[in-house]
């Protein structure tokens, strides 16, 4: 055969193997994309209950909501008057 016979079955080979790569690689993508899109589907999922448990957490560890389960549990504030403390002398001292 001739060079450029060669060169131009050659060429016709690498066109016929890469289109038959392009073809399983758009296969597994497309096949993929569902996946994905099922995974943002649970990462969204996941990012309410967070955004809810976070709520969830901030509202009970709330300072009304521990008084309020104190009071369910018995415990009570007899002496009703505030603490103040006064003092004289300041609180940073100056150098």
């Amino acid at each position: 055969m001739k060079k450029p016979a060669l060169i131009i079955t050659f060429l016709i080979g690498v066109i016929v193997v890469l289109s038959i790569v392009r073809v399983v690689v758009y296969n597994r993508l497309s096949t993929s994309g569902v996946l994905v899109g099922e995974l943002e589907e649970q990462i969204s999922l996941y990012k309410t209950q967070n955004a809810i448990l976070a709520e969830e957490v901030l509202s009970s560890s709330s300072l009304t909501s521990i008084v309020a389960r104190a009071q369910d549990l018995g415990f009570t504030n007899k002496d009703k008057s505030l603490l103040v403390i006064k003092t004289s002398r300041p609180l940073a001292v100056k150098r």
